[in-house]
């Protein structure tokens, strides 16, 4: 006996789209959040001794100095510019862009969600845009996607000048 189908469900409203701050939380994600943590308490801790240092111990600016640099890189490495710059661009998928009938291509499920800022799954889908199929891919946080199975019917937003950048709707809740 064949599963069920499941529906796609309502499609995306019009554009501009509200996302709520739960659902912008879910997608820019440093991807090491401790690496991220780490940097930020270095990084203020370097910050506030500045003044100190410069003012009053002038001792204090080696170790401020390594604080800061020490900030700096972990922050940088739990959060690389090129991955602010793709969620950023997801973001403004899901808020301006066009809507696409999609298909689960495939489901990769992660061992160790801890080690990716919670990421549980993968999904990949593939969706027609100008007539042509287009292949997309997206890392998301919530336990109910890591059950879904290739061949599920899905709604994905896309850019219009960039189908590349492209968006499963609805967005996952953190």
């Amino acid at each position: 006996m064949d599963a069920p189908r499941v529906s796609r469900g309502a499609g995306p409203p019009l554009p501009p789209r509200r996302l709520t701050r739960a659902q912008r939380k879910a997608i820019l994600r440093p991807r090491l959040v401790t690496h991220h943590s780490v940097g930020t308490f270095f990084l203020a801790l370097g910050v506030l001794m500045l003044p100190v240092a410069l003012g009053f111990l002038r001792p204090l600016l080696l170790m401020t100095g390594i604080f800061l640099l020490v900030g700096v890189l972990l922050r940088r490495s739990g959060w690389p510019g090129a991955l602010r710059r793709e969620q950023r661009r997801r973001l403004q998928a899901l808020r301006w862009g066009l809507p696409a009938a999609a298909e689960l291509t495939r489901v990769e499920r992660h061992v160790l969600p801890g080690l990716e800022a919670g990421r549980v799954a993968q999904l990949d889908y593939v969706f027609l845009a100008r007539g042509q199929p287009v292949h997309g891919s997206t890392p998301s946080p919530c336990l109910a996607d890591a059950r879904r199975s290739p061949g599920e019917p899905v709604w994905v937003v896309y850019l219009a000048e960039d189908p590349a950048v492209s968006a499963l709707w609805p967005p996952p809740e953190s």
